[in-house]
């Protein structure tokens, strides 16, 4: 249940009220109007009607533990001691406010133990919360399964020197110079096992489009996204709403902004999505991922792997397209894109990069439009002002459909990273 208190108890009803209106006979209307491609909208409308029900589940488990139909003890199973608290207050039909009232407390004191589960507390703290809320917690033994660590001998990378100069670089762990090849093994083995409790499923395991399987360097670089997107899940401004897409027209207008890549990143963090701009590591076609927060909240990495703007804004696109179209289907366990462009692909890539394509140029106006054979870049320019768009994005697709030698005046060669200052190559 990750309903926990009543605020997100309120605004889940709200949502479920937004989810039932857009899967409803209205929402069919709504859809066509986006004029997705068949495959695209038959996965908008599959992920929605999967969130409705499970938002459905997680009300009703709200209301029956707020009726107190079920009365959590601590010795009944309930094997997270962070959550047993929130789960007591709530089945007490008690407020955070009256909670904290009946313990001498500030109401944000409370709030802020919630929100992290409690870990921050101590543990006489925590018996006097489980006292108020008449909470009997008695010790017992039980056999834990075996949890699965990677040793460093079975961390199969190569630890080339490109590779190692680079992660030296950035810092994010100690690899001394004059180190034995396994304790460095060990030390990222540990690093990519510690990070990856911080996602909702298993994305360190997930295939590529280039590879059979994830490689060693590609999970050091997810548990990297991971780490910061962990970082920034306190400077949230918005809360994701699966059922509104419509501000992703918003996002693409952006583009004609000589910073829009930078405000793109803003206009995620104020919809409730963490961005995370991270360049790919050595021998790595990595351009992206969409990944799952362990706190639910969704999360797009890009590598700017190539310095064009019409390349960021399809892989932005992409990326966000299985934050819409595979939330309840796949994000959990994250979704790592590398070589986009690759024709060998699953019908879930195919199904995010039609999104992509028609979020940033609709497919009806493509396809009646003779910019499609143009050779003139004055064309390009005023189809692109025609929609509200940077001339790259149309340059992008005419290359990617003809010819990629057309054009490359126009894509923003060498104006994207320039305005990340964080980026480093």
């Amino acid at each position: 249940m990750a309903i926990l208190n009543h605020r997100d108890y309120r605004l889940s009803k709200a949502r479920l009220e937004q989810l039932r209106r857009v899967t409803g006979a209205g929402g069919v209307v709504a859809a066509l109007a986006e004029q997705l491609p068949a495959n695209a909208e038959q996965a908008r409308r599959t992920t929605l009607e999967m969130e409705l029900g499970r938002l459905t589940r997680e009300i009703a488990a709200y209301e029956e533990l707020r009726a107190g139909d079920v009365r959590p003890t601590g010795n009944d199973g309930t094997s997270d001691l962070g959550l047993l608290p929130i789960l007591a207050r709530i089945s007490r039909q008690l407020s955070q406010r009256e909670l904290a009232e009946r313990l001498g407390m500030r109401e944000q004191q409370i709030q802020r133990y919630e929100k992290d589960r409690y870990s921050s507390i101590s543990l006489e703290r925590y018996q006097t919360i489980l006292r108020a809320l008449d909470v009997d917690l008695q010790p017992r033994l039980t056999e834990r399964p075996n949890a699965t660590v990677v040793e460093g001998n079975d961390f199969e990378i190569e630890l080339s020197p490109d590779l190692l100069r680079e992660l030296r670089k950035r810092n994010w762990v100690d690899l001394p110079r004059g180190a034995a090849p396994s304790a460095m093994k060990r030390t990222l083995a540990a690093y990519v096992a510690k990070n990856s409790s911080l996602a909702r499923g298993a994305p360190l395991n997930r295939r590529t489009r280039s590879s059979t399987a994830g490689t060693a360097v590609q999970q050091i670089w997810t548990a990297r996204v991971l780490e910061s997107a962990s970082s920034a899940t306190g400077r949230m401004k918005g809360k994701f709403n699966i059922a509104d897409s419509a501000w992703l027209a918003q996002l693409v207008a952006l583009s004609v902004f000589p910073d829009g890549p930078v405000r793109a990143m803003q206009m995620l963090r104020d919809h409730g999505i963490i961005p995370v701009i991270e360049p790919h590591l050595p021998r790595t076609l990595l351009d992206g991922a969409a990944l799952m927060h362990a706190d639910g909240i969704p999360v797009v990495a890009l590598t700017l792997r190539h310095d064009r703007l019409d390349n960021f804004w399809f892989t932005l696109l992409h990326e966000l397209a299985h934050v819409f179209l595979h939330f309840s289907s796949g994000l959990a366990d994250g979704f790592i894109d590398d070589d986009l462009g690759n024709q060998l692909i699953s019908d879930v890539e195919r199904e995010a990069d039609d999104f992509a394509r028609n979020r940033l140029i609709p497919d009806d106006l493509w396809k009646t439009s003779v910019v499609r054979f143009t050779t003139e870049s004055e064309s390009v320019v005023k189809f692109a002002r025609r929609l509200n768009v940077h001339p790259a994005i149309v340059a992008g697709r005419i290359r990617n459909e003809r010819d990629f030698s057309l054009f490359s005046e126009l894509v923003g060669k060498g104006q994207l990273r320039k305005l990340f200052t964080n980026y480093s190559t």
